[in-house]
């Protein structure tokens, strides 16, 4: 965060102190995570104060979002939308229905912003509104242009990802099967920016078959490939042999369509992504995706597949905001304050994120590009102290290091270690450096 946004420019400075606070102590409560209560009592007033606003606290991290996503030759800007659920809150104003029942939160779609090679680099861009009523008026939908439906976020969040981002760049949206919207593939969008979108819908198309599926099924086979899963509720971690089809395709204007009236067929094309044998946990891959990406080889198709498969990387930034951050837990009185917390918040997931990721591509890079030498320095006195080289060790062996702090185990077998080890073994490093500073002290 090189620069800030904000009024006052002391804000700026309390951001990042409190930044820093919660990324060394991730899992605990603002007064745990605090060295003493008028810390504590700071963090909860910077919150209240009505001159501090989420979208500036998210402007001062997107300086330096901008920064990274220029240096790459490809970004992906990932879209999705989680609930927060803040039902426990009975007296806080502000907030509104997520789901149909009486659970009240906040809603917030994200664009999370990726390198092609899989490197989490921040966030584009944050929405979050609440809803009124507990549900939607499902029959007054299509009366409505989607501008004006909860929908046009996903128009909205592409507008503002590209803001700032270099036009040289390759720039490609990605969103899952919520993101087949019509008017999202006719949106104007700057040089060189692509749409990367799962189908939902059995769409019209310009075919003598009529429809998407059944056109699809004469796609021809461009190959096949392997790629790696990683684990998520819904599976375990496997490896999947994947057969792709592709073809160039028209799609119609909806009949229902409330858009400008001067709105066009759009050409697409689409990728069919199906799993050559049925695994034995969880569901096989089915993935139709839409791109104007070129597919014309099994490389250019392929690099589509694997680009999609880094949108689970957003999905990993709302679960380190919920189960590492904790932001449901928080017990704030208005949604004001709650949104200034989750801006906060937002940050401090995708540090803990960078640190993870960064360990696994470039696991050979010095740890002081993340670390402190007073943390690298009590780590290594932990886990080699017969060890009194003065270089610090790689990102990948002090990481491997925290993560054992948070019961990583560090077998052959394990694989590298995840989000979860790593926050809990921060706040452990962070404890035990305390205890080193107050000891010396003494």
């Amino acid at each position: 965060m090189k620069s800030h946004p904000f009024c006052d420019f002391r804000h700026g400075q309390r951001l990042r102190e409190i930044v820093r606070r919660f990324a060394q102590h991730p899992t605990e409560s603002v007064p745990q995570a605090s060295t003493s209560a008028s810390e504590s009592q700071s963090i909860y007033r910077f919150w209240a104060n009505k001159r501090v606003k989420p979208e500036q606290i998210l402007a001062s991290h997107r300086v330096s979002v901008v920064e990274r996503a220029n240096g790459q030759a490809v970004v992906l800007a990932i879209q999705d939308t989680t609930d927060l659920d803040f039902s426990g809150l009975k007296q806080t104003s502000g907030l509104g229905f997520i789901h149909q029942s009486q659970q009240q939160g906040i809603k917030v779609h994200s664009c999370f912003a990726v390198s092609g090679g899989g490197e989490p680099l921040g966030l584009l861009h944050q929405h979050t509104w609440t809803r009124n009523e507990r549900s939607g008026k499902r029959n007054e939908r299509r009366k409505k242009a989607t501008c004006d439906k909860e929908s046009g976020r996903w128009l909205d969040t592409l507008r503002a990802a590209e803001v700032g981002i270099d036009e040289s760049m390759c720039l490609v949206h990605v969103g899952d099967r919520e993101a087949d919207i019509y008017d999202l593939f006719v949106q104007p969008r700057r040089a060189h920016s692509h749409l990367l979108i799962r189908a939902e819908h059995n769409r019209k198309v310009q075919h003598e078959l009529d429809y998407l599926i059944p056109t699809l099924e004469q796609a021809p086979i461009l190959g096949q490939q392997t790629i790696d899963l990683e684990r998520n509720p819904e599976r375990p971690a496997r490896r999947a042999t994947l057969t792709l089809r592709g073809m160039q395709v028209t799609i119609a204007v909806p009949r229902p369509h409330k858009g400008p009236n001067q709105c066009q067929p759009v050409t697409l094309n689409v990728l069919r992504v199906e799993e050559a044998s049925v695994p034995t946990e969880g569901k096989p891959i089915r993935w139709l995706l839409l791109t104007p990406l070129p597919i014309d080889s099994l490389e250019q198709a392929w690099r589509c597949v694997r680009w999609y498969s880094l949108r689970w990387l957003i999905e990993r930034f709302h679960f380190t905001l919920k189960s590492g951050c904790r932001i449901e837990a928080l017990q704030l009185e208005t949604a004001q304050r709650l949104l200034n917390a989750l801006a906060t918040y937002s940050i401090v997931a995708w540090r803990l994120m960078r640190l993870v990721y960064r360990a696994r591509l470039c696991p050979d890079d010095s740890c002081e590009r993340v670390l402190q030498p007073v943390e690298w320095k009590l780590l290594r006195r932990k886990f080699e102290p017969q060890n009194r080289s003065k270089k610090p060790p790689t990102i990948r062996q002090a990481v491997r290091w925290i993560a054992q702090l948070g019961g990583f185990l560090a077998r052959t077998a394990d694989g590298e270690p995840g989000l979860k080890r790593l926050w809990r073994g921060l706040g452990v490093l962070h404890h035990l450096l305390q205890g080193a500073q107050l000891a010396a002290k003494a």
